[in-house]
């Protein structure tokens, strides 16, 4: 009948309709790409012109792996150097995990010269504990910075052992090798003493991190284990080592040999004594000078 022509023809008129609007707007999509492609292109040339300017710092901060090192608070970063300091900001929470190692890069906008120190802070009542945290620059060389004392970070010294802002410094580029040999004595090996050492020489004084091969274990009975320990000062000929255990397990050496790439001659220190290492007094000596 003649409703339903009309009918029939309304339906025809409106798919009609939605086609010619679909034509129409793939037509404007099609004549508007190489605008939008331009437009790309632009922003994309514009980004890299803004960021012509900046500077790329990497960062690598390694967490001690033992207690309760890692930290869920909120960590703030700081690097001085010597044409002025670089505000890195909150370092991510996940970067700060025990006994891991984080990494995280920012742009500073301007160069602030050669990295002198770098300066954490803290607000949390939540503990880290840092073993060395490294800087390099864009096109530059990778520095490092020890925490030699094994300072804590905690933002209520007053409750919680520790400190709220702690500051890390260049010792200098030179690479040290130690090489140790664990006694054949029974129980003399350990992977938890978390050894540091410093060395003196002619020319002063300078301390390792946590001597550790990461991902293996180290100190094993009757075994040499080297260690390479970059960013260090040179100190010249070398008089004495003083072994700090941060661990209360322990350790018994027959001796350490010291070298670098200034002097490639190794220096030997003998356990002559009979000492065991321990943070533990019952067990062994916490700080040890051999000269």
């Amino acid at each position: 009948s003649g409703l339903q022509q009309r009918g029939h023809r309304s339906v025809r008129k409106q798919w009609y309709h939605r086609r010619v609007r679909k034509q129409w707007y793939q037509r404007r999509v099609r004549d508007s790409l190489p605008l939008i492609m331009m437009t790309r292109s632009l922003l994309l040339l514009l980004g890299i012109c803004l960021l012509s300017d900046a500077y790329l710092y990497s960062f690598t901060a390694k967490v001690a792996n033992r207690g309760r090192a890692g930290t869920t608070g909120d960590v703030y970063m700081t690097v001085i150097g010597t044409k002025g300091n670089l505000s890195v900001g909150k370092v991510s929470k996940k970067e700060l995990k025990r006994g891991k190692t984080g990494r995280f890069s920012v742009y500073g906008k301007k160069n602030i010269g050669e990295i002198r120190c770098v300066r954490l802070s803290t607000t949390s009542k939540n503990s880290l504990l840092l073993d060395v945290v490294t800087v390099r620059p864009e096109y530059g060389v990778e520095s490092y910075y020890y925490n030699t004392k094994g300072v804590i970070l905690n933002g209520d010294p007053r409750r919680h052992s520790g400190v709220a802002s702690l500051q890390m410094c260049k010792q200098g580029e030179e690479h040290y090798y130690i090489t140790t040999r664990t006694s054949t004595e029974s129980r003399s090996q350990t992977n938890k003493i978390h050894l540091r050492m410093r060395l003196t020489g002619a020319l002063g004084t300078t301390t390792t991190g946590i001597i550790n091969n990461e991902g293996r274990n180290d100190f094993k009975r009757g075994e040499d284990e080297i260690f390479v320990v970059p960013g260090m000062k040179m100190v010249g000929k070398i008089r004495c080592i003083e072994l700090f255990a941060e661990g209360s397990d322990k350790w018994k050496f027959d001796y350490i040999e010291v070298h670098c790439d200034n002097y490639r001659a190794a220096y030997t220190f003998h356990n002559n004594r009979n000492i065991w290492i321990s943070n533990d007094s019952r067990e062994g000596e916490d700080v040890y000078k051999l000269c």
